[in-house]
């Protein structure tokens, strides 16, 4: 395969239109390069034969003196011509991360050392000279920026967003080196890692931080080798921090794959914790799936599921393996581990594996028996005594099953047996308040989350600040191990975004405005996206009052205390008007508008929650005073009904836009079949349209 082939090639691998705009690796190795050779030609190709193919193709543009001029000049020209096709340079860049991949290669260096140009210059053909290729260190950094700019700029983040950094040491070759330590697969890894910690969408936690926790996770689920050698490795560990942090700044709350589809997590199940073992897919609350499709069979999943469970594949499944099912729409993984904590799932009917042990909770533990003496003392200096191993469950050669394990307080438990101290690695967390559907921690005035505070055994107390002011905490006892719960609503009444930061973690959520506290009528009610949800949870009082009170509530976010004094009831017809076709303002003289209304930015991109929009701000910056309303939902069927006075001045920019129509235009509206919204209005507006 000639450059161009294999240039494109690697761009429909790496940079493919999307589900989700995440960071994308260009992790090029001798498997790869083989793999994608084997499809292309479809005949079955060795590595070392599809290297040597490659690295054909990359010395007939990389050669010479300046031997990255070339390519350099065919970027240039690419840009300047509006990136019109296949980026020329991928191939280039794919070359110089395949050198960094085989770095630790060369003989007569230590594991982990760098040994970059030897393997770069080898793989180029530049046999003249040593180290640093000429032109390497502006030519190749401009090639990633100019990747950068077509991933983030021109494509939008459709083919995924740019992921090199610069290494804090190796400053030219610290964008290739980034590339090298994980590959795609890798990214369901660190997703299910940072789903395990507890993060959240806009969380800032630590580079160092997040880097530790991640070296405690590996130890428990054994992911692939390579991540294993970045963290054995002094001079990778720094990037590997810094792919991590990177990582959690796009998390949505969903671990996702290297095509960015979402990663379902699945956990073991049992009926006793001995054989026969299953899957369940745990289904997050956001994730908004409709069905999965396994071997070709589609497997629907109920609306509002939290658990699914699915029939394993044909193989006979057993614990201490990884397991990951392509659905289609998903992607469904079960890490590989040596233990095992199952808790009873009434949703599952069985035993069901968790990440961490919970307070007062009886479970099951299923461990490797290297750990078995470990994990019996880490479930003593939790607090559970009635620990026993039953003997009439048949479990796997090598494992030890341990029943009635009950904690009853967190301890300082490490490495593969550290989920059996409850709350384990858990990050603090905002938890409960009365959350907006579509919004990234986004909540209701006077409904704000919970800030909770794992256990902290020790001399290592918390210290929080919100929005700069220290938070203060109950009194603890050194030895204590139950978490702090702070009641946020207690403290935060006003809307915008605030910032809590507990130590060096920066946590962020924002308030919005109840929709509406006190409303002039009318309103303009939004209906949702989805038809289930038609009505808005609202508590109207019967008043003719022009200001009666409409607290407003997003359905599916009722909690217990509210249900008592919140219902959902239809929209009212005479207050809120249902959004369909098109809305009309009409003054004296025969003046007429028509009015095109936006929902606020914080709502606008929720597909679905019903939410009214006031109207009274576009109707105050009208040119002319408002006197009706006319909503046209076909060319047969308009309803009018009477525009409230509004005193210029009260508000402040519209939200929306208006188009000053013709007379013609007034005429053609008043005279249609029009129908008043109520019986009294009649007389009026046949007044109106009279000229009275």
């Amino acid at each position: 395969m000639d450059y161009d082939g294999w240039n494109r090639t690697l761009t429909e691998h790496f940079f493919a239109i999307r589900e989700a705009a995440t960071p994308v690796y260009l992790s090029v190795d001798d498997a790869l390069l083989a793999d994608l050779l084997t499809s292309r030609t479809k005949v079955a190709v060795a590595p070392p034969a599809a290297a040597d193919d490659f690295q054909a193709a990359i010395r007939s543009v990389v050669f010479g003196r300046g031997p990255f001029d070339g390519i350099a000049s065919r970027a240039r020209q690419w840009r300047r011509n509006g990136a019109a096709g296949t980026p020329p340079f991928i191939a280039v860049l794919a070359s110089t991360v395949l050198a960094a991949a085989r770095m630790n290669r060369s003989e007569g260096t230590m594991f982990g050392r760098f040994s970059y140009y030897g393997p770069l210059r080898e793989l180029l053909g530049l046999h003249e000279g040593s180290g640093m290729p000429d032109g390497y260190d502006v030519i190749i950094p401009t090639l990633w920026d100019h990747l950068k700019w077509w991933l983030t700029e021109h494509e939008q983040g459709r083919r995924g967003l740019p992921s090199a950094v610069p290494h804090p040491t190796q400053v030219n070759i610290g964008w290739s080196l980034s590339q090298a330590v994980l590959v795609g697969s890798d990214r369901v890894q660190v997703g299910l890692f940072l789903s395990a910690i507890g993060a959240q969408p806009g969380d800032s936690v630590p580079a160092s931080e997040l880097l530790a926790r991640f070296q405690e996770w590996v130890r428990l689920n054994r992911p692939s080798p390579r991540v294993q050698r970045a963290l054995a490795s002094t001079e990778l560990r720094p990037i590997l921090a810094s792919i991590l942090q990177q990582e959690l700044t796009h998390y949505d709350g969903l671990p996702r794959n290297a095509a960015g589809l979402p990663c379902v997590p699945l956990s073991l199940t049992t009926d006793t914790g001995g054989f026969p073992y299953g899957i369940a897919a745990h289904i997050p609350s956001h994730l908004r799936l409709k069905s999965l499709s396994l071997n070709g069979d589609v497997i629907t999943v109920p609306s509002g599921a939290e658990w699914l469970p699915l029939t394993p594949p044909p193989q006979k499944l057993t614990p201490g393996s990884a397991l990951e099912l392509a659905a289609d729409a998903a992607t469904l993984a079960l890490p590989a581990r040596d233990l095992y904590v199952l808790q009873a799932n009434d949703l599952v009917g069985k035993w069901v594996s968790v990440n961490a042990a919970e307070i007062g909770v009886p479970h099951r533990v299923l461990v490797k028996n290297s750990y078995a003496v470990q994990a019996e003392a880490a479930m003593l200096a939790c607090g559970s005594e009635a620990v026993r191993r039953p003997r009439r469950v048949q479990v796997p050669p090598g494992w030890t099953l341990f029943s009635g394990y009950t904690p009853t307080r967190s301890a300082k438990v490490h490495g593969v047996v550290g989920p059996l101290a409850p709350l384990h690695q858990q990050l603090a967390r905002l938890s409960g308040g009365l959350r907006i559907d579509g919004g990234r921690q986004t909540f209701l005035l006077g409904y704000a989350p919970d800030l909770v505070l794992p256990a902290t055994p020790g001399d290592h107390p918390h210290t929080v600040t919100l929005n700069g002011v220290q938070v203060p905490l109950p009194p603890v006892s050194p030895t204590s191990t139950d978490t702090i719960t702070i009641r946020l609503a207690d403290r935060v009444h006003s809307v915008g975004e605030h910032q809590i930061e507990v130590g060096d973690r920066k946590l962020t959520f924002t308030l919005v405005e109840r929709y509406r506290e006190t409303v002039a009528l009318p309103l303009l009610a939004l209906p949702p996206k989805n038809d289930r949800l038609a009505t808005i949870p609202s508590r109207i009082q019967n008043t003719a009052s022009p200001s009666a009170r409409i607290p407003w509530l997003p359905p599916g976010h009722l909690s217990g205390s509210l249900l008592g004094s919140y219902q959902r009831d239809p929209l009212p017809p005479m207050s809120l008007l249902r959004l369909g076709g098109s809305l009309y303002a009409l003054g004296g003289n025969r003046l007429a508008a028509q009015l095109v209304p936006e929902a606020p930015a914080w709502i606008a991109s929720m597909d679905y929650v019903p939410h009214a929009i006031d109207l009274e701000p576009l109707l105050e910056v009208l040119p002319f005073q408002a006197l009706w309303l006319v909503q046209v939902t076909s060319s047969r069927n308009a309803t009018v009904r009477p525009a409230p006075v509004v005193q210029s001045g009260t508000y402040g920019a519209p939200s929306g836009s208006w188009k000053l129509l013709s007379q013609a235009d007034w005429h053609r509206l008043t005279s249609g079949n029009i129908t008043t919204a109520a019986v009294a209005y009649a007389q009026d507006w046949n007044d109106y349209t009279a000229g009275k």
